[in-house]
């Protein structure tokens, strides 16, 4: 729904699928009545057509299974646990920044090279393992072969072919086969990282709610699950670390490094400031605290493109929006991407300004007005992690290399599929950065 459609219908309007109505709604003050609320925390009925490849992790999973999974993966994400992983972002970060500098002088796509660092640090991260072995000569990591990367996500498809809504179909179908082939070879190699880990008993405990220790060394959240899967079998079993381990591996995010270099001159002074001149120093996470200018940075690069562009609720009780009533059942789509823009929470909505998020202009926002994570007790579990991974990431490049723009390619086309992806790529012009400048 674009601000155009905004103008002409409002912030709330209806639409059908099927036989089945949906409400789209846009403003901050409706969302909170929706997402504060643990009534309506049951997912609509297309989620599941993701089960057959992510299976029912956090983003998928009913109700019931939510709360227990959210319960017991909750503390891999508190923050001093999210410390260890300093080092995992740093090292991929600096790895990222080196591939960039070989193309110095050169135009580039920036996408390629930022999507396969973010898998590095998930693998690393998530499941404890290291995919640089697999980089091809050049640097850049050969993914299109993997599992993952192979996947097809179908919803749209499947809503816009109401006769592929029934399973029974869609199985009989070369998608549906095609899509059932990637989730076995994707659910093969999880359970073989699992074994590995068995085998070696590498399985450490971390915090978790029935007690337990934090451990000296990294521990990637797979080796927290077995490790509460063996504490506590009736909790989490060897499906469900499959479930949620596909789950995390689609957290990595694409995020607009736009080509505006007074904000990138400030980023820079930051940095300076942080790191003293010392361009070999890997941050700590202080220094990644540190980075406020960066961070809004960031925030205001998610708050113009979201990286899940569309969520949605079923309504578990009658809902009053305006002189309007919802009634219970009926499904609620939520789109960050629109309610971003709406002008009167965010003049100028289509302009990059960093300054929005402000301590002092984030306190004037309304609280479920910018939602890049959700909000409400559904919200991203991994929204810290994805904070300090995009900080590390980007200080590392703007330590050491100058972004420039590409003439007739300073546009970002969006295009909406799960995620939303840049059309075209994002083409930057790298320079070696030399005595901080």
């Amino acid at each position: 729904m674009s601000y155009s459609a905004y103008k002409d219908y409002g912030s709330i309007a209806r639409f059908w699928i099927t036989v089945l109505p949906y409400v789209i709604l846009l403003e901050p003050n409706d969302l909170q009545a929706i997402l504060s609320n643990s009534k309506h925390t049951r997912k609509i009925f297309f989620y599941r057509f993701l089960d057959n490849f992510l299976g029912k992790g956090l983003i998928t999973s009913d109700v019931e299974t939510w709360k227990t999974h959210r319960r017991i993966l909750q503390p891999a994400f508190h923050l001093q646990v999210l410390q260890r992983f300093v080092d995992s972002f740093a090292e991929s970060a600096d790895r990222l920044a080196s591939k960039l500098l070989r193309q110095d002088g050169e135009e580039l796509d920036i996408t390629k090279f930022v999507n396969d660092a973010v898998y590095e640090i998930l693998n690393e991260t998530v499941l404890g393992v290291n995919v640089t072995s697999k980089a091809k000569s050049n640097g850049v990591i050969d993914l299109d072969d993997l599992p993952f990367r192979k996947g097809q996500m179908v919803v749209p498809y499947r809503l816009l072919h109401p006769w592929l809504l029934f399973d029974w179909i869609y199985k009989l179908t070369s998608i549906g086969r095609r899509e059932k082939k990637q989730s076995q070879e994707l659910s093969v190699a999880c359970r073989r990282m699992m074994e590995e880990k068995r085998r070696g008993r590498e399985v450490r405990v971390m915090p978790g709610p029935g007690g337990g220790e934090l451990t000296e060394r990294k521990v990637s959240l797979l080796e927290y699950m077995l490790g509460m899967s063996e504490r506590n079998p009736e909790w989490f079993g060897d499906e469900d670390i499959v479930n949620e381990c596909c789950t995390f591996m689609l957290a990595g995010q694409l995020f607009l490094l736009a080509n505006h270099p007074e904000w990138q001159d400030k980023c820079v002074e930051e940095l300076n400031r942080i790191f003293k001149g010392d361009d070999s120093r890997s941050p700590t996470m202080q220094d990644l605290r540190a980075m406020r200018c960066l961070e809004s940075c960031i925030k205001e690069a998610l708050r113009l493109y979201p990286s899940v562009p569309l969520f949605a609720r079923t309504l578990g009780e009658d809902v009053k929006v305006g002189k309007h009533v919802i009634p219970a059942g009926c499904g609620v789509i939520i789109l960050p991407y629109s309610t971003h823009r709406l002008p009167h929470h965010f003049p100028d909505p289509h302009s990059f300004r960093p300054e929005r998020f402000s301590p002092e202009n984030s306190a004037k926002r309304h609280p479920y007005a910018y939602l890049p994570f959700s909000a409400g007790p559904r919200n991203c579990i991994g929204n810290k992690f994805a904070i300090l991974e995009m900080k590390a990431m980007i200080s590392a490049i703007l330590r050491r290399c100058r972004l420039g723009s590409v003439e007739g390619k300073t546009e970002v086309r969006p295009k909406f599929r799960l995620t939303v992806r840049a059309s075209g790529g994002l083409w930057l012009k790298i320079n070696q950065r030399r005595n901080g400048r």
